[in-house]
């Protein structure tokens, strides 16, 4: 009996010692960054997009690389939330928000998808509300959301695209237009404007040949 008593409260001793705390922990949070570390090897050994590729190509790069590592990454942020909504620790709260915005500023500076990127920055802000990274990206994805008209008229017959890029900005991804005719590829990029139009850029084997700024008029009212 006395030894049966033993057996049973060592047995509680332990199950109680391998109970999740609600405290931040430095043994979970080492176990986090192995984990994070790991993502950071998988991102660092893909191939990253260049200026000098064609935007269509950067496109397709970046949705490639996020596709390879999407079941891991998922895995590891699910992990890293559950602790921060257990613990409150403000170590993870930080690598969260830090998350929020490089996935933010895949969807603004390669997709091109501002209001999602909006969406992620303001997550960020929730997640860790002194943020001053993620306020800068909110204010900055609401100034490229729209082309304006003075940085469209700056665009000209023979620039390439990544001149176009550097005045005007990146199109969305699914608003690029491409067909191939006898070895040449011909491109339209399409901006969304503050009132509902369009307007867009054209080119001919990644140099502009023509633009209009009112390639699409605003909805009706």
């Amino acid at each position: 009996m006395r030894n049966a008593l033993l057996a049973i409260t060592l047995l509680s001793i332990a199950c109680t010692s391998a109970a999740p705390t609600n405290e931040p922990s430095d043994r979970e949070w080492a176990l986090l960054t192995a984990d994070y570390q790991w993502i950071q090897t998988l991102r660092n050994a893909q191939r990253q997009p260049t200026p000098a590729m064609p935007r269509k190509e950067q496109i397709e790069l970046a949705l490639d690389n996020l596709k390879k590592i999407e079941i891991p990454y998922n895995a590891f942020i699910a992990k890293l939330d559950a602790y921060l909504q257990r613990t409150a620790d403000p170590r993870a709260a930080r690598l969260l928000a830090t998350e929020k915005i490089l996935l933010g500023d895949q969807y603004m500076s390669v997709l091109s998808r501002y209001d999602r990127a909006i969406e992620l920055y303001r997550v960020a802000l929730q997640i860790e509300p002194a943020n001053t990274t993620a306020q800068e990206r909110i204010t900055l994805a609401e100034q490229r959301r729209y082309v304006s008209m003075a940085a469209f008229a700056n665009v000209k017959q023979g620039m390439k695209e990544q001149d176009v890029q550097t005045m005007v900005g990146s199109p969305r991804e699914d608003w690029i237009k491409q067909v191939v005719q006898k070895n040449r590829v011909y491109s339209v990029w399409i901006y969304p404007k503050a009132d509902g139009g369009a307007s867009a850029v054209y080119f001919d084997n990644g140099v502009v040949y023509h633009t209009n700024w009112n390639a699409a008029a605003p909805p009706a009212r």
